[in-house]
């Protein structure tokens, strides 16, 4: 991003409108919110934002059709409604603070460069999809595909942070790059396949074929042992600097990584079939 770009951004984000939007109606079709971000609305006045387009179906409208706008002094963008209906909140943020107060659809906080996006409920598919920067917090559940690659592309989550207190579904972190993912509860199928870098960390039961295909990269299992494929070998290299560094970084997150840094670890490395750089830590 060029310089002065970054600086406008800088200047609106210090001084930025915040609103709250309430829902008016369900609506019938699907909502694409890509271009309702909280720097997007900073500078505009309410009937702007009221005005601003929204996808529903294979047409626009507006924004006013489905919410009620007012101006929030705290200078955040909050939804006081559910927004399961709605794809692609906080799509491509680049700063500020989303808030959410239901759940949302597919593409939550994808292609994010910054700021935070909070959901209290549960999110769908692809959440955190690309992800460069900023902070995704879904408050129960995620779909399949979080933190992992849009539909024909290589690489999936490449910097940032996603955190889910509830579960995860099948192909969590897949072609991951970069970043951390934590997730509180349990895990689908295909945790951290592909991953190419970053770290995932686990705190409760992992299904089938967990880091299949890792090239490199972290994946911390802080809860039950989960089953190790053949195509790994067990670490006979002690790491203690690089484990209590890692435990205590995760140990932010509270839950099941508040106690790492004293728990021992095994360390099972692989994909052996994709390089063999990846790690697979049990902590016992």
């Amino acid at each position: 991003m060029a310089l002065g770009v970054r600086v406008v951004l800088d200047v609106l984000g210090a001084a930025m409108t915040g609103w709250t939007l309430r829902a008016k109606q369900v609506a019938a079709l699907r909502l694409d919110m890509r271009a309702i971000t909280p720097l997007a609305l900073a500078a505009l006045t309410q009937a702007e934002v009221e005005r601003v387009p929204v996808g529903y179906g294979n047409a626009l409208v507006a924004l006013a059709e489905f919410f009620h706008v007012a101006p929030a002094p705290d200078g955040t963008l909050r939804f006081a409604a559910d927004l399961t209906r709605c794809d692609r909140v906080g799509w491509q943020m680049e700063g500020g603070t989303l808030i959410v107060e239901g759940s949302v659809g597919d593409y939550a906080g994808a292609c994010m460069r910054g700021g935070e996006v909070s959901v209290q409920g549960s999110a769908r598919d692809l959440a955190a999809c690309e992800m460069t920067g900023g902070t995704l917090r879904i408050g129960a559940n995620v779909g399949d595909f979080a933190a992992s690659t849009l539909p024909g592309s290589m690489d999936g989550m490449r910097g940032g942070t996603l955190v889910v207190n509830g579960h995860a579904g099948a192909r969590c972190a897949d072609r991951m790059r970069r970043g951390t993912v934590v997730v509180h509860g349990d895990a689908g199928d295909f945790l951290g396949s592909r991953m190419v870098a970053g770290t995932v960390a686990l705190g409760g039961r992992c299904a089938a074929h967990c880091g299949y295909g890792m090239r490199r990269g972290s994946v911390v299992f802080a809860g039950a042992a989960p089953s190790v494929a053949q195509t790994f070998v067990q670490g006979i290299a002690e790491t203690p600097v690089f484990w209590q560094l890692l435990a205590r970084n995760l140990a932010q997150h509270g839950g099941a990584f508040t106690d790492l840094a004293a728990r021992p670890i095994s360390r099972w490395l692989g994909d052996l079939a994709a390089g063999g750089k990846g790690e697979l830590i049990l902590a016992e």
